[in-house]
Order: C-alpha cells, then structure tokens, then sequence
C-alpha cells in the first residue's frame, strides 16, 4: 500500500470469481490502487464472465474525488464481463448514498446484482444464479 493511501482492500481472485474486501475510508490515492489491482486481477481469466462479492461491511466512505474513479472501475467491469455481483453490506444510509453516487454514472448492463447483508444469503444467491463459489472465496468470507 502507497503511504498516502487511506483506507485498504484485500482482493482474492480464482478461477473466474472475485472477493473484494473493503476496509475505512478511501482517498484517491486507495482508489486508483484498487482499480489497477482488480483490473489486473480479473484481466488474467481472459474475455470470459466472471462473478464478484464486494465485500463492504467494514468500509466507511470514499472522498468526493474518488467517486469518479470508482465510477470507472464499476464501468470497467460491466464491460469486461462481470456477469453477478452482490454487495455484501448492511443496511446503512451511508452505505446507500455512495452505491448510488457509484453507480451514478454506470452504463446500461446485464449483470445480475443485489446487495445482501449475510454471507450466508450472498451464498444462496450464488446457488440460486447456478454460479458457484470457489473454496477458498467461501473460507475467506468465514474469516473476515
């Protein structure tokens, strides 16, 4: 992590499925971090559909020049094949507002998306969309 970053993530990527785990509050600096490292990160699966939890019980908020950027990394996987996504999130107001100014810009999509506030719903979802989760996605989530 860059030492003018705030805030902090955890990726962990296979074999087509993405966990991002979010922690605090992000500046720029964290958020253009984040975007570089998930792109490359899903660019290794190739131009094939792939699935993501974004994990962000424990994240705070992002600063006003950041969504901008988030904006683009949400674009980025749309069009680069996130086919299922679930936020994993509690009911939060806060929480709300930034998905909403996130996805403020977002093109048109066929992604099948919601957010849950249990892993145990998220799994569910997963088994319902007949996409499955990887072990060790599924142990990491236990952890955190």
């Amino acid at each position: 992590m860059h030492p003018a970053s705030h805030g902090y993530y955890q990726l962990h990527a296979q074999e087509g499925f993405l966990l991002a785990q979010l922690y605090d509050s992000w500046n720029v600096t964290t958020t253009k971090e984040y975007r570089k490292d998930v792109q490359q990160e899903m660019s290794q699966f190739g131009p094939k559909p792939w699935a993501a939890i974004f994990d962000i019980r424990h994240w705070q908020f992002l600063t006003p020049e950041s969504l901008p950027i988030m904006q683009q990394q949400i674009a980025w996987c749309l069009q680069n094949q996130l086919g299922h996504c679930i936020y994993l999130a509690p009911n939060s107001g806060i929480l709300e507002y930034l998905k909403q100014q996130a996805h403020a810009e977002v093109p048109k999509h066929n992604c099948k998306f919601v957010q849950l506030s249990t892993i145990e719903h998220c799994l569910q979802q997963f088994k319902d969309w007949q996409v499955e989760v990887p072990s060790s996605v599924i142990s990491q989530l236990h952890i955190s």
